[in-house]
């Protein structure tokens, strides 16, 4: 339920342990809903939602993006998209950034114009409050709606050039980096930050990918001073409104955990086991601040049925001695996942108190 969310956000022991799912697996949806989740995605992923007691969740699957894969196993390109079958959704990456930029000098990255980022305020608001809206007309106080802001500073020019363009631009020439890039783009998440801020949610969720798995790709010194002392003027419009923000960042994100204590943040979203559970605990765990996370998608994937039970039970045994303690598997449930598997993970879960029906 929504309340347990909040609950646990708040430094409350909720009266359940709440959930949250990035659910991805035909096999675990056509079981549960009775549906077949290409023909009928709304009532079968909220039926499934539903029954497995996830209570972070998105909304329901729009027209087109549940869709049978052209390459069943396989990839398959559209454009300067590459897709993979992966789900009912299939995954994409891009197979060239800014196709349209001449890219034959060293820094050809400064030929993008971040003000092209830039956006209408009122009208951000406007979207935000159709798609909370429509939300809310399925699911009530059911769910929490999981709707991340994605490019919050670091993970911008990722997302934009790629890693290796970014990683040698930013290496070469932070300060101009810095200047072209980081400072204009700051300005434009605290905006989108304020139409967060203008809507009616009370749990709003924002996108940073600190690190990568093996961990921070500059030195602290970098990120302190082009990064992290830029978080608080971009999330100051969320703490003035009273939200509960909640940062998500892929990667081993370890050395930043006391950092983002420092910081209006309500929980943490993280990958794991790349950062590790016990060190969640120590930081985030004893300061009553939410964490969501846990199941390791490595464990579910290639991990036996026994295995996979034992660890869904120490993860849930020791999480739940911690009020902000959120479960989840990292990553996602994708369609690779033996049913057998998310079968275990799913009925240790029911039998630990946190109800599926199955």
């Amino acid at each position: 339920m929504k309340q347990d969310v909040i609950d646990a956000l708040s430094g409350r022991f909720p009266a359940r342990i709440p959930t949250k799912e990035t659910l991805n697996h035909p096999g675990i949806i056509r079981r549960v809903s009775g549906l077949d989740p290409w023909e009928d995605p709304v009532r079968s992923f909220s039926e499934t939602w539903r029954k497995l007691s996830i209570d972070i969740h998105v909304g329901p699957p729009g027209p087109g993006t549940a869709r049978r894969p052209k390459v069943p196993g396989g990839t398959w390109v559209e454009g300067n998209w590459r897709y993979a079958d992966i789900g009912v959704m299939p995954t994409c990456m891009q197979i060239e950034y800014l196709p349209g930029i001449d890219k034959s000098a060293d820094d050809w990255v400064y030929g993008y114009d971040p003000a092209c980022d830039d956006f209408d305020l009122e009208a951000e608001i406007a979207a935000l409050r159709r798609q909370n809206a429509a939300f809310r007309c399925f699911y009530g106080e059911l769910a929490v709606h999981y709707a991340s802001y994605y490019t919050t500073l670091f993970i911008w020019p990722v997302v934009t050039f790629g890693w290796e363009p970014f990683l040698c631009a930013a290496a070469t020439d932070p300060e101009r980096f810095d200047r072209h890039f980081w400072r204009p783009w700051a300005g434009i998440s605290r905006k989108h930050v304020e139409a967060l801020a203008a809507v009616d949610e009370e749990v709003v969720f924002t996108h940073d990918d600190l690190a990568m798995t093996t961990g921070p790709v500059f030195s602290p010194g970098f990120y302190e001073r082009h990064v992290l002392s830029r978080y608080g003027r971009i999330w100051e419009p969320l703490a003035r409104a009273g939200k509960k923000l909640v940062f998500i960042s892929d990667g081993n994100i370890e050395p930043f955990l006391e950092r983002l204590l420092e910081f209006p943040i309500a929980g943490i979203m993280y990958e794991n086991p790349a950062t590790p559970f016990a060190r969640v605990l120590e930081t985030w765990g004893k300061a009553g601040r939410g964490f969501i996370g846990g199941i390791s998608t490595q464990v579910l994937t290639n991990g036996t049925g026994e295995e996979v039970r034992a660890h869904t039970r120490e993860v849930i045994e020791r999480g739940r001695a911690y009020p902000g303690f959120i479960l989840s598997s990292c990553g996602g449930l994708y369609g690779n996942i033996p049913m057998e598997n998310i079968l275990a993970y799913f009925e240790t879960r029911d039998l630990l108190g946190i109800p599926a029906e199955l």
